[in-house]
């Protein structure tokens, strides 16, 4: 049983019907759910035409489900199973065989015990959990994207494909860095980008094919690819989107900007979403 932390109570409650029908439960609350899942399509199609009323897959698909699968074989016979309307159901054998290929794929998500039992629920619901060596995020926040990208120039900076530099950062060899510009610890400056004179880069990821004035100075942001950064900008804790141009002595902090927008000279914003309209 896993249970996202955010949605653990005080007091878990865990009925005996489904420790016997498991046999062995491990129950956790350390772990993430990223919020993807895979479906047999004609299981999911048979669910959404039993229950109209469902909206949510997290929420009332995937309990539902789950609850099913825990249903007690009959004692009528061996290797059958029951239905919610009380029907004797006899599980095609292929499907124990896609639960061994997908097992083979995902070992942590399977129990030898439940593959070689064919007498439990009408469903098989697994889980995979990444194991430590793994890089897995839930991007699901403008803050989770900037955490995403730090972690690609840290923890996860196997990912980009590229080596540290002496200096702890990543600068590719096409780059171009001009008199007195520097590019601090955990920084990645991407193909093709350049910097002017006197710039300064601290925590912050610049794609490719940037162009960067003098005197301009970016920290904890994210900067896509083919964006202009002309003279005097300053940006801070902002995300900027592809093809943006700020134009000379504009200041953004806590912003996102919207692909393709243009931040005129000399604007000061804070906290804003700047977007084509």
């Amino acid at each position: 049983m896993l249970l996202v932390g955010t949605d653990v109570e005080k007091d878990v409650r865990v009925y005996k019907r489904k420790i016997r029908a498991v046999g062995q439960m491990e129950i956790r609350s350390d772990l993430m759910d990223a919020h993807l899942y895979a479906f047999n399509r004609t299981t999911l199609q048979d669910v959404l035409e039993q229950k109209e009323a469902y909206r949510s897959i997290r929420l009332e698909v995937l309990p539902y489900l789950v609850k099913s699968q825990l249903r007690s074989a009959p004692s009528g016979g061996e290797g059958t199973i029951v239905d919610e309307t009380g029907n004797v159901v006899v599980p095609p054998s292929s499907n124990l065989q896609c639960l061994s290929q997908h097992r083979a794929i995902a070992p942590s998500a399977f129990k030898q015990d439940l593959l070689a039992s064919s007498g439990g629920g009408t469903h098989r619901c697994c889980v995979y959990i990444a194991s430590k060596n793994k890089y897995c995020h839930r991007l699901n926040s403008i803050q989770a994207y900037c955490d995403i990208n730090r972690d690609v120039i840290g923890e996860a900076s196997h990912l980009s494909g590229y080596s540290f530099s002496s200096h702890n950062n990543i600068i590719h060899p096409s780059c171009v860095l001009g008199s007195k510009s520097t590019v601090g610890p955990q920084c990645m400056l991407a193909e093709g980008s350049q910097l002017g004179d006197k710039c300064g880069v601290k925590r912050s990821v610049i794609g490719r094919h940037c162009r960067i004035g003098s005197n301009v100075k970016i920290v904890n942001s994210v900067v896509m690819n083919h964006v202009v950064i002309e003279d005097g900008c300053h940006i801070q804790g902002s995300v900027v989107c592809n093809n943006v141009q700020l134009q000379e002595r504009a200041v953004l902090k806590d912003c996102q900007v919207g692909a393709g927008y243009t931040v005129t000279t000399g604007s000061d914003h804070k906290s804003e979403s700047l977007a084509r309209k």
